[in-house]
């Protein structure tokens, strides 16, 4: 805000509420935007005893990496999400030779590992997380300790701290899934790494992506093929912890088409 606005806004303040008043809302203002208030614990977490709540700036989230500049904030997905969108895949599977049990998950900026505890309750073969961040890494590698303390139908899962661009890849079925983890320029450089790795293999690459900011990325690659594009309805309890007060979130769904052997 300029500094003449500011003033101005301030002498209507004093105005009408009078100098205690407006210093005390000036100083809320301050506070708030020096010690942002904390999101809730959300239920997830309340409900297994893990860390995986809150909303964290990008910027504090600095690794010293060349990508931290284009890393977006931590936000858990909602559970009713990725039951949601999973459901979605599960069905594309119907007319292929695979089932869940084929696929390998690869959460690509896993955070605090929510969604590598969610998908161990899916019979995938292993759950993988990719988190730049060492210090959500090393979160989501404390949860999982907890997690695997109670059996799951999956329980191969690990969290890497490591470079989605470069951590690799199994020969077998995977399943990329993405939460927006950052901006246009490495979603691209993802998606080359993928459309490059489809024409050495015979197995499928798939991909959610989930809050799809940069979709018409996708349209760039035309054996990427969309199998799904919707909005995903959040649980009552997923919506009453959203910090953004969503009730749903938008999701895609895609198969790239140079992998396919059916």
């Amino acid at each position: 805000m300029p500094a003449t606005d500011l003033i101005s806004n301030l002498r209507r303040q004093f105005a009408s509420a009078g100098p205690r008043r407006t210093l005390l809302h000036l100083f809320r203002q301050l506070r708030d935007r020096a010690f942002p208030p904390k999101p809730p614990i959300d239920p997830f977490d309340l409900r297994y005893g893990v860390d995986t709540s809150g909303l964290i700036d990008g910027r504090r989230l600095a690794s010293g990496h060349v990508h931290d500049l284009h890393v977006h904030p931590y936000w858990a997905t909602p559970p009713s999400l990725l039951a949601g969108a999973l459901a979605r895949w599960s069905e594309s599977l119907a007319n292929t030779p695979y089932s869940a049990s084929d696929y390998t998950l690869i959460d690509i900026g896993c955070g605090k590992g929510r969604v590598v505890m969610l998908a161990s309750d899916y019979p995938f073969r292993r759950v993988v997380g990719v988190e730049l961040s060492p210090a959500l890494a090393a979160i989501a590698q404390q949860n999982l300790v907890k997690w695997k303390q109670s059996p799951h139908l999956s329980n191969d899962l690990v969290v890497l701290h490591a470079d989605a661009l470069e951590v690799p890849f199994p020969a077998t079925p995977v399943l990329v899934y993405v939460f927006n983890p950052f901006d246009a320029h490495v979603t691209q450089l993802l998606l080359d790494r993928l459309q490059t790795l489809s024409l050495t293999r015979t197995t499928p690459i798939d991909f959610i992506y989930t809050r799809p900011e940069f979709a018409e990325l996708f349209k760039l690659y035309p054996q990427m093929r969309l199998l799904w594009e919707g909005d995903v309805p959040f649980s009552a309890e997923d919506a009453a912890a959203d910090v953004f007060h969503g009730k749903a979130q938008g999701c895609c769904i895609y198969r790239l088409a140079a992998s396919l052997v059916y």
